[in-house]
């Protein structure tokens, strides 16, 4: 049964076929129909094919954009091949050309299985194609000889030979004696016979028996001409194809030495005989990579030769693809990989069935997601890999266990995009199913060991599950046994032992760590050469802190300055060494210059990760990876006693998306301490040792060391604070408020009031995990930041939008007030809430289905203040992905349009501060989100607060507002929550929550 999107398509074709108008196919709304449908589409030969074939095609014609045109061969070349439904005639040439070669591949697969079934699709498709093939063609002999062979081959399967075992037992009556003059006429005709039967039978003594009458034939015909190049190629691709049979033989270097010969004469055969050649030295380069130059040279040499129509035209791109993704994997050169999708893509259009193709795009895909991190590419290997296993015959073990253990590869990448623990299940339990499927002979083995070993140290350092790593670490030495001549398990087990010894602190692991990742390097190709000297640096400069062996440290600097000069790498991989570059300059008593030096060339690295790809998400999480440096590169500027320069460094690690959206320019620490007339900015960072807060000031940057400060310590607290709020264990949270007093609050307000500030009102500037703290509300009984001191918070200190010549008037304001949301409790506050912004501005409100997505972005257009009553959810992963949850559909940081000019928007809403550490330097939650989208003034929350309670604050709130402004929006939510506070000074959870970004 065909979907709504196909009938859509096919009633549009019917119109085509009326008007004789190609065009109708780009009418508006078809696209949507279109992309619906081949999302749909599974490959198969269906009607649903058939109409999005023609879809294709027709539109083709109409604007000539040649991805449609790839689109309609594919859809439509299974409908050619495997059905005998009815297409329309001027396409069915078009067509036969992109099917021959499937159909070649059909009858080659039937060729080599006992099973009547597959020879029969075979002959099925060889008639297809000579229907399809008009009178006149070129290659229509050649055509009509290729469906009797296959027709030939589905009488045998179906046990009659009686007409290949004539023309054998005619062709042995004709030969004549050895030194006769027809001998060599004689034995082509036997040796013709012997093929056709070995091709319909399968009897390797058929193969044989063809292989000696083509070593004679050969010798009978030495010399450069063109018999003598034809039975040269015919003796070398009977070697090759017996080495394909048997691998013990000795035949590849006879067959290459003989196709080489064959291939330099120039005539109509050559691309044919090339492309032999190189297939059989990328065999032999599988042993030895010295091979694969030729082999690439040949391949190309046969392309230049051919015509697309040409019929080793598909075959040819899908081995071009091979080679180059094989050069690719040792060499990691970007153009080869750029190479290999290309030709794997041409391969395509006439192979959209073939799995082996399927699984070497997916390949092809996944290696494009590790250089760039674009998600969609994953999500492309995922889907192709699990299409694969879907269509793999269950008795196929040995391409089963290879499609199985690539699926686990793919599962595990996207489950650290995700966090979903079923994709880490389902590749555990993929990568042990491809692992059982081998014999314990498998050269694979080692590979497929060693890629379960990756899934479960994964488990350890996304899920920090400590019984992860012994599994892990035992899969990697199995790995490293099993295959002790190749580089990635030895180079997968020194990264896992000494993140093991960082876990265990056993200091055998360390120089088994070292002595993997030498052996690791000896091994590496140039394209793993860096990654192998970054974990060694890391286990020597972790062997030296324990033995401080200055031999360990000078290796350690050794290998990376050696990764830091390596050409072509990754700024992802660059980042990396800087990080390790940083961390071993703290071991040397001078060494604050060079750390600050590798810091400050890995913060200028940032934005190439978080630009990188068109996707936000993409780029969040690329430098979700990474946060926390800035804080790192304040902290070693600060210690280099350059503390303008920690300001700078902090600020460039931070808000590097927001900039891509508001387009923000870098600014220098002269700059920002210019833009603090109104009051100092504090950013508070930390690190492991220590946190870290700048006061920004006119009169410059001032450092404030905060010893208790841990990150570690702030960790605990915040799990503290979680748990209090769950559970409503106000006592806990008093105890994180004071804490937050005494680490950051007070020698805070210390230092300030040193510098003459008048203690009246501070910005905040939290980076990396002290974004989730309430540091407006530390305190201590009396002693508190709330007691005497107004405080506001900044995405950046760049944020700071300038001072306004007048107070701005209140404006349209608009209510969005969502009392009843479908799956989520009523919230009763949310129609008082609303009502107090009416009486007090005269909103306009859109009321529960009045406040759909589309009318709200609409309304924010027009809207001075804007206020949501409703419920939110914070997405702990993607901060940008937090909702606001209106009627239809949710509203997110990424939905809001740019360069508004608006006063207040006030987000009385669960959460809406909220951000998760890993991503918390962005501070993309939806708090700053409205304030970087061109709200002057924003109000959000960091937790849940009681609803009669947010009312009470809405209230007192737009009081203030209606009386003096939006521009007293600071104050005026500073004294709604003091009031609350003095009511309940115990009851943190209801005052401590609110908070004010902006000037």
């Amino acid at each position: 049964m065909v979907s709504r999107a196909v009938r859509e398509l096919a009633a549009c074709v019917e119109r085509v076929h009326s008007a004789d108008d190609v065009r109708l196919t780009l009418a508006d709304g078809m696209h949507d129909h279109l992309a619906e449908a081949w999302a749909e589409w599974d490959g198969e030969a269906t009607e649903a094919s058939r109409i999005l074939g023609i879809f294709f095609f027709y539109r083709y014609l109409a604007a000539h954009e040649p991805t449609d045109l790839r689109s309609a061969v594919m859809a439509l070349t299974p409908c050619l091949l495997y059905s005998d439904m009815a297409l329309p005639p001027d396409m069915l040439s078009f067509l036969a050309e992109f099917g021959v070669c499937e159909a070649e591949l059909l009858r080659q697969d039937a060729r080599d299985s006992p099973d009547p079934v597959q020879a029969g699709r075979a002959a099925f498709a060889w008639r297809r194609i000579v229907m399809a093939t008009d009178d006149d063609h070129p290659q229509r002999v050649d055509r009509m000889t290729a469906m009797v062979r296959a027709v030939r081959l589905l009488a045998a399967r179906q046990g009659d030979t009686r007409e290949v075992d004539q023309v054998v037992a005619v062709a042995r009556k004709r030969l004549v004696p050895r030194g006769r003059r027809k001998r060599r006429v004689t034995l082509h005709e036997l040796f013709l016979a012997l093929e056709h039967r070995y091709e319909a039978t399968g009897d390797t003594a058929d193969h044989e028996a063809a292989l000696e009458c083509a070593e004679e034939l050969a010798a009978l015909s030495p010399g450069r001409d063109p018999d003598g190049s034809y039975f040269a190629f015919v003796y070398g691709e009977k070697l090759f194809q017996r080495f394909l049979r048997d691998p013990s033989t000795p035949d590849p270097g006879r067959a290459i030495g003989l196709l080489r010969e064959s291939a330099a004469l120039p005539d109509p055969g050559r691309p044919t005989r090339l492309l032999l050649l190189s297939r059989a030295l990328s065999y032999a380069a599988a042993k030895d990579p010295g091979f694969l130059p030729e082999a690439v040279a040949a391949a190309r040499q046969a392309e230049a030769l051919v015509q697309r129509n040409h019929k080793d035209h598909p075959t040819l791109q899908w081995h071009l693809a091979v080679l180059y993704f094989q050069r690719y994997e040792r060499e990691g050169a970007a153009e080869d990989l750029d190479r290999a999708e290309a030709a794997v893509i041409e391969a395509g259009m006439c192979l959209p069935r073939l799995l082996p193709l399927t699984a070497l795009a997916a390949d092809i895909e996944f290696a494009r997601y590790r250089r760039t991190g674009d998600s969609e590419r994953l999500h492309r290997a995922l889907v192709r890999r699990e299409r694969v296993v879907r269509r793999l015959p269950a008795d196929d073990a040995h391409s089963r266990a290879e499609a199985l253990h690539a699926l686990s590869q793919a599962q595990t990448h996207w489950y650290r995009r995700t966090g979903s623990t079923e994709d880490l299940d389902r590749a555990i339990a993929n990568g042990r199913a491809a692992v059982d499927l081998l014999t314990a002979t498998d050269p694979r083995r080692s590979r497929f060991l060693a890629g379960l070993g990756g899934v479960w140290f994964t488990r350890f350092t996304c899920r920090r599950e400590p019984g992860a790593v012994p599994e892990a670490v035992r899969l990697f030495r199995a790995a490293a046994a099993s295959a002790p001549d190749r580089h990635h398990p030895h180079a997968m087990l020194a990264t896992a032992l000494w993140q093991a010894y960082e876990l265990t602190g056993d200091s055998t692991l360390l120089d088994e760590s070292v002595a993997a990742g030498e052996r690791a390097l000896e091994l590496a190709p140039p394209g793993a050469r860096a990654d192998g000297l970054l974990d060694l640096g890391a286990a020597l400069r972790l062997r030296f802190g324990r033995s401080h062996d200055a031999g360990d440290l000078h290796r350690a600097k050794a290998a990376i300055a050696e990764a830091v000069a390596l050409p072509g790498l990754s700024s992802r991989t660059q980042l990396q060494i800087r990080l390790e570059q940083a961390e071993l300059a703290e071991l040397s008593p001078a060494g604050a210059a060079e750390r600050l030096q590798a810091l400050e060339a890995a913060v200028a690295l940032l934005p190439d990760l978080g630009e990188r790809s068109r996707y936000y998400e993409d780029n969040e999480f690329m430098l979700q990876v990474h946060s926390g440096l800035g804080a790192k590169a304040a902290d070693a500027a600060v210690r280099a006693h350059r503390p303008d320069r920690a300001l700078e460094l902090l600020e460039r690690a931070r808000g590097i998306l927001a900039d891509t959206v508001r387009g923000a320019p870098r600014s220098t620490a002269g700059d920002l301490c210019g833009n603090t007339g109104r009051g100092p900015v504090v950013t508070v960072s930390t690190v492991e040792t220590g946190g870290l807060a700048l006061l920004v000031t006119p009169s410059g940057v001032h450092p404030v060391s905060l010893p208790g400060l841990t990150l570690g310590e702030a960790r605990a607290r915040l799990d503290v604070l979680h748990d209090a709020l769950a559970s409503r264990a106000c006592e806990d949270l008093v105890g994180v408020l004071g804490w937050l007093w005494h680490t950051v609050g007070r020698p805070v307000l210390d230092a300030l009031t040193a510098t003459g500030w008048n203690g009246s009102r501070l910005w905040w500037c939290p980076a990396g995990i002290m974004a989730l703290f309430p540091l407006h509300a530390a305190g201590d009984g009396e002693d508190s930041v709330m007691a005497g001191t107004m405080s506001s918070y900044l995405p950046t200190v760049r944020a700071m939008p300038a001072a306004r010549r007048a107070p701005a008037p209140p404006g349209e304001a608009l209510a969005v007030a969502m009392s009843r949301t479908p799956g989520q409790a009523f919230l009763a506050g949310a129609v008082s809430e609303a009502n107090s912004l009416t009486r007090l501005l005269g909103a306009t409100v859109l009321h529960n289905e009045q406040a759909t997505r589309s009318a709200v972005l609409a309304a924010l257009h027009r809207a001075r203040i804007v206020h949501f009553a409703c419920h939110a959810e914070p997405d702990t992963r993607v901060p940008t992905l937090s909702r606001l949850l209106l009627h239809d559909r949710p509203l997110t940081p990424r939905d809001l349009p740019g360069r508004l000019d608006a006063d207040l928007a006030y987000l009385s809403a669960c959460a809406t501060s909220d951000v998760v550490f890993t991503g918390a330097d962005e501070a993309m939650h939806m708090t700053a989100a409205f304030h970087l989208a061109g709200f002057r003034h924003v109000i959000g929350t960091l937790w849940p607060v009681d609803d009669g309670v947010a009312s009470d604050i809405a209230e007192h709130f737009y009081a203030l507002i209606a009386a003096h402004g939006p521009d007293d929006a600071a104050r005026a939510l500073h004294s709604a929550t003091t009031e609350i506070r003095r009511a309940h000074p115990d009851r943190p959870d209801l005052w401590a929550s609110h908070l004010h970004v902006g000037p």
